[in-house]
């Protein structure tokens, strides 16, 4: 900023004067005179280093002798922002007395960081664009990306696209840019617009793999797996060490059950230095989808090893205690993933579920209302709520469950087909036939799940058959009208 060499030179060697100077007053625990300009260099000092307490003391020493001082209130504001109190940062601002024809920045850059932080988007942007032309070109990243994101916030997405793209050419780091960028296209709805906007990028420069990986985020979000593996592994080939796009690769050959894929993608990670706790706990997942308990257990264990505090490792390792049988281990370290992810509704179903192979049912009964309470429009909680009543042949608790339920799920259909097996069950045909008609009117494809629950009760049924096949040749003649 400071063209003049030998300016700078001196500059710097008073902050360094001043920084000394504070520095053994406060070792002596003395009491010495500092100028506006020398605060200033000091505050800079200790903000540019995190240092929030000494700059804290700095800023309160400095009102404390400069009472008057715009620049100082300036800092303090600052300050306040640093320690996320913009509302009194922006009273002090409030304080500034400044002419119309100052050259400040320095007080529309505050002023419009306290109006952001505040919600107030469009006082924020009006000071942001005072600031602008007190800048060179090249100073002017934070600026752009700052005017940016209000205009993201404003749902105003093409200015914002506009502010990204004159932010890019400066950025260090082009990761975060592009993930804004990316969000203003799907925010607005235009995902054709955002793949189209990251392959002029990777047509322009065929090795930015940062573009490759958000056209392989883009395809994923949209729902075509397949179509992100090819971005996905050009953007490794080219930086074989980036951890995001690895476990992104990795999920997506998850999402698609091809586990052995997914584990080579990070397993060739690992090979390349990158190792994480969540590298290892997928790799367990894969092994255990593939029914190789004890290699999914060496990872689940390699995770904790790293990082003892994720739950998604002990989860791992209750699985495999569970399917080998072992429910007493499995609980204890469901409990454990439940302790450090108490929002994880499933480790409360894992826990449930082996008590049920205990068969200890008040316990997994205890578990189950648990997640009622936590997810009460969740069908799932009732579905097996009313299970788990049903294996202790309570027939009529399980029906009253299952239309509590449906109260809460706005008629859920798959309770509406187990409150039909659950009257058949009981023996109740007509009550059973009567919901079966409303749970093939509200979703006909789950027919075929609702047989397999009891093929030898219903599958032989005539009249459930024939209330079944009327409901098909109702559907095929509305297919046939709409074509």
């Amino acid at each position: 900023m400071f063209e003049d060499e030998e300016y700078f030179d001196e500059h710097e060697e008073e902050m360094e004067k001043a920084i000394e100077k504070y520095e053994a007053m406060l070792k002596e625990h003395d009491s010495v005179y500092f100028d506006s300009e020398e605060f200033e260099y000091i505050i800079d000092h200790y903000t540019q280093q995190n240092q929030l307490k000494r700059s804290r003391q700095a800023v309160e020493l400095a009102m404390t002798q400069h009472p008057e001082s715009n620049m100082l209130k300036i800092k303090m504001a600052r300050q306040y922002l640093l320690e996320n109190d913009a509302q009194r940062a922006f009273e002090i601002m409030q304080q500034v007395e400044r002419d119309d024809d100052e050259d400040d920045p320095d007080y529309f850059l505050t002023l419009g960081s306290c109006l952001a932080v505040l919600g107030k988007s469009k006082e924020a942007l009006q000071n942001y664009f005072s600031a602008l032309p007190y800048f060179d070109e090249d100073e002017k990243f934070d600026l752009y990306n700052a005017i940016a994101y209000e205009y993201q916030r404003l749902h105003k997405y093409d200015l914002a696209l506009e502010f990204y793209e004159k932010a890019l050419p400066f950025a260090e780091d082009v990761d975060t840019i592009y993930h804004e960028i990316r969000c203003c296209y799907l925010s607005a709805g235009r995902k054709e617009d955002a793949l189209a906007y990251f392959q002029r990028l990777v047509d322009k420069d065929p090795y930015d793999n940062k573009a490759w990986t958000n056209i392989g985020d883009i395809y994923r979000m949209m729902g075509q797996y397949e179509e992100s593996i090819d971005p996905y592994e050009f953007a490794l080939s080219i930086d074989p060490e980036d951890l995001w796009t690895n476990m992104h690769l990795a999920d997506i050959y998850y999402d698609l059950g091809r586990y052995k894929e997914a584990i080579d993608t990070l397993e060739e990670a690992l090979r390349n230095g990158i190792e994480t706790s969540m590298i290892h706990t997928t790799i367990g997942d894969c092994y255990y989808r593939l029914n190789d308990l004890q290699t999914a257990e060496e990872h689940f264990k390699k995770a904790l090893e790293i990082n003892p505090m994720i739950g998604s490792g002990y989860a791992g390792l209750g699985y495999v205690f569970s399917d080998r049988g072992q429910s007493r281990k499995a609980i204890k370290y469901f409990e454990k993933a439940i302790e450090l992810e108490p929002w994880e509704t499933d480790h409360l179903f894992s826990i449930a579920t082996d008590y049920m192979k205990l068969k200890e049912y008040d316990k997994a009964m205890e578990c189950l209302r648990k997640i009622q309470e936590m997810t009460p429009t969740d069908p799932d909680a009732y579905y097996y709520i009313a299970d788990l009543y049903g294996q202790q042949d309570k027939i009529d608790e399980a029906i009253n469950t299952i239309k509590f339920g449906l109260l809460q799920t706005d008629n859920e259909s798959s309770l509406l087909y187990l409150l039909a097996y659950a009257y058949f069950v009981k023996g109740s045909h007509s009550q059973g036939l009567e919901a079966l008609d409303q749970a093939l009117c509200a979703d006909f494809e789950l027919w075929p799940d609702f047989i397999e629950y009891d093929r030898e009760l219903l599958a032989n049924d005539t009249e459930i058959l024939q209330l079944i096949e009327r409901h098909k040749q109702d559907q095929q003649t509305t297919n046939t009208a709409n074509e």
